[in-house]
């Protein structure tokens, strides 16, 4: 295995937190259906392009290919790519040959955000997205969160905390007031360690939110969150928490509102 290979590898390990491996898992699982070479690559690939904050990376050519160019300056990410010599099967008659993997090595790709060019085929269903129209968005202004169009799951929306941004595939306000909550959660000081506890806050939050400044809002998701996370054996003092957790959320949104106001 080549140094630089090694080096991805323990990139990837210092990387890992079970959140992001829920989330990596839920996206694959859960996925468009859109047809994008990078889902092809192995498991670990795909999750270094999940790490580096895209759902489309593609090599050099490939992108050339596609119409797109890299952009001058910017930085690859790299991928494992292994390294496979042939070799004669001694237990065949007619002298075929196979493979044999000797290890891996480290092979430059690009992420579309650092592409420019022709429009790829799903860019069309993403022309709908209307960020401006989102409830608070003034507020993801104001926290200097990037919301951007782009491919999610059925959820319909993600935030990434590496790079403060919401990505959203659909232009629901509910769907957009959770991944806001998740942010304005990832800021307040005595953040939970426990994935299942900040979904939770993230979907009551989403659910009062709505409620509060008049937004559609359909309680079943939310209705769902909780019993499934109960069913988790959690005590009330648990729920007592995420409630709190909530109005936490609420009166730094509102802090926020009153700031942009001033």
């Amino acid at each position: 295995m080549t140094d630089n290979a090694k080096k991805i590898l323990d990139n990837i390990m210092q990387e890992i937190t079970a959140e992001k491996a829920v989330s990596f898992i839920r996206q694959r699982v859960f996925s468009d259906g859109v047809n994008i070479p990078c889902k092809s690559w192995s498991y670990l690939n795909q999750f270094v392009t999940y790490l580096s904050g895209t759902y489309d990376a593609r090599g050099f050519l490939q992108w050339k290919e596609a119409g797109r160019q890299v952009k001058k300056g910017v930085k690859a990410i790299y991928i494992l790519v292994p390294m496979l010599y042939k070799v004669k099967d001694n237990n065949s008659d007619d002298g075929a040959e196979g493979k044999k993997l000797t290890g891996f090595k480290a092979m430059p790709v690009f992420r579309l955000e650092d592409t420019e060019g022709a429009e790829l085929d799903y860019f069309v269903n993403l022309k709908t997205f209307a960020p401006d129209s989102l409830p608070l968005i003034d507020i993801a202004h104001k926290l200097n969160i990037n919301v951007t169009a782009g491919l999610t799951w059925d959820s319909g929306g993600w935030f990434r905390p590496a790079d403060n941004s919401i990505t959203m595939g659909s232009n629901s306000g509910q769907v957009f007031l959770h991944e806001l909550s998740h942010a304005v959660d990832n800021v307040l000081p005595d953040k939970n360690s426990d994935y299942a506890f900040n979904e939770v806050v993230a979907e009551l939050s989403a659910a009062f939110l709505c409620k509060v400044y008049d937004v559609e809002c359909s309680l079943d998701n939310t209705t769902a969150y909780i019993k499934s996370w109960k069913g988790q054996a959690r005590s009330v003092f648990s729920f007592i928490s995420v409630m709190e957790r909530v109005e936490q959320i609420f009166h730094y949104i509102e802090d926020v509102k009153t700031s942009i106001a001033a």
